[in-house]
């Protein structure tokens, strides 16, 4: 075998283990990465009945819902719950000027479109694919998202299972 079908070999035995293709090679547990701060969903969103939009402000207008800013988080932080550690570390990168280095938990592969914004517009809740994320301390994800969780869905609210919905 030649020098350049071994590395395409070895390219395609290795490349999708290391680049998070958890679609492809799926864990048994729930992937739940350690985040760069300890996020609390359940404090914000159970304690404090903060809304997935206040945060998540692009996820009825675009098709990415996004995370916040550091300038939106420092907006209530600059006096709520201050001296914790974990409003420290935010303040840290807004002193810097940085963003927070989130880890996605929720990841589909390239050739895959999800639009939040049509979702939301149908008023599919939030909770359906990412869990009831007002329990979670750290977020997990908590649906397969592959194209037959999506398909069930979208048959059992007679939405449309065009490929060219998803896959544009």
């Amino acid at each position: 075998m030649s020098k350049t079908a071994w590395l395409i070999l070895l390219t395609l035995l290795i490349l999708p283990g290391t680049t998070g293709c958890g679609w492809l090679f799926p864990q048994d547990k729930p992937y739940s990465p350690d985040q760069p701060i300890a996020f609390d969903h359940k404090v914000h969103v159970t304690d404090f009945d903060i809304q997935c939009l206040y945060c998540h402000t692009y996820a009825n207008r675009s098709p990415f819902a996004g995370v916040p800013s550091v300038e939106r988080c420092m907006g209530c932080h600059l006096i709520v719950a201050a001296q914790t550690e974990g409003v420290q570390a935010l303040n840290n990168y807004w002193q810097r000027g940085e963003p927070i280095p989130w880890i996605k938990v929720n990841v589909l592969p390239r050739f895959v479109h999800f639009n939040h914004e049509a979702h939301v517009r149908a008023e599919v809740d939030c909770a359906e694919c990412h869990g009831d994320v007002k329990s979670m301390s750290k977020i997990s994800q908590t649906s397969s998202l592959k194209m037959g969780w999506c398909l069930e869905c979208h048959l059992q609210k007679e939405a449309s299972v065009d490929c060219l919905t998803c896959h544009y």
